[in-house]
């Protein structure tokens, strides 16, 4: 009986060896601007230490790549690093996956101009493209190590605080203006839902965290770890860093992630981090 056994494994390797016992598959989808999800025309793919890519001579499939798609065959199951790139667009890297069960995939990736500058981003159209979200608060935040972030409530205005010639003396020393002071600018308005892109100023290589947090305005001597107040000032606009909301954070390509979720009523301050860090922070109002 063990004879017997034995001798139908021995057949049964020779048929695998015969056959290939390697199961393949197909990987296809298409390229996207990230902004508009519109299909780019002549991308170019491939798949990292592999001979999958769309710029071998032997490719057969270089029309579709017109409209934006691609088709690679025969691909061993496994798991791979795929890329995606196009001139003057920054390119994207996504780890893919497939199985004996699951051999074939359809994938979108994303690219996007390499003109777009560090910011957060409404998504754009076809024909206007994104629009930047001007960070205009970030001249009233202050450095917080413990309290997420702080924002002045007003703060001079530039050229402020010049000594003017005393007239009577006919000296050139003075006295100081009484000094013009501006208030923090009104939070950026969104009903309910929050969809936008946030292009990093580096390469990220840990996970990039997006929270929402109530404003509230308090004491600056109950937030000492918040530098850059002014002596005199008594008061701040802070995150309520126990009432925290976590954002969906999605990759969309190299720096590029797009940002989800339902704001909570009122205003807020959005922050985004890395390894417990804060990048920048956005002041919004849920109405």
């Amino acid at each position: 009986m063990k004879k017997t056994l034995t001798l139908c494994a021995t057949a049964a390797l020779v048929a695998m060896a015969l056959t290939g016992c390697e199961k393949t598959g197909t990987i296809e989808g298409e390229v996207c601007d990230a902004f508009t999800g519109k299909p780019l025309e002549m991308p170019t793919i491939w798949m990292d230490s592999t001979v999958y890519s769309t710029l071998k001579e032997k490719y057969k499939y270089k029309q579709e790549l017109r409209k934006g798609q691609f088709k690679f065959e025969k691909v061993p199951v496994g798991n791979y690093k795929i890329l995606a790139g196009r001139s003057k667009y920054i390119k994207s890297k996504n780890m893919i996956s497939t199985t004996e069960e699951n051999p074939n995939l359809k994938v979108t990736l994303y690219i996007y101009s390499d003109q777009i500058e560090p910011g957060l981003y409404l998504p754009g159209d076809e024909e206007n493209g994104p629009k930047k979200i001007s960070n205009e608060w970030v001249v009233w935040s202050t450095q917080c190590n413990e309290s997420i972030a702080g924002y002045q409530l007003e703060r001079p205005q530039a050229g402020d605080g010049a000594k003017v010639p005393d007239q009577k003396k006919g000296k050139k020393k003075g006295k100081k203006e009484a000094v013009k002071m501006s208030p923090l600018p009104a939070p950026r308005v969104i009903e309910g839902k929050l969809e936008v892109f946030y292009r990093n100023a580096s390469s990220v290589t840990s996970p990039l965290v997006a929270k929402t947090f109530p404003a509230v305005e308090q004491d600056v001597s109950a937030h000492a770890d918040c530098k850059g107040f002014d002596a005199n000032e008594k008061k701040g606009l802070f995150a309520d860093k126990d009432k925290g909301t976590n954002l969906t954070v999605t990759y969309m390509a190299e720096n590029l992630f797009k940002i989800t979720g339902e704001l909570p009523k009122g205003k807020q301050i959005i922050q985004f981090s890395q390894d417990g860090k804060t990048l920048t922070t956005y002041y919004f109002e849920n109405k």
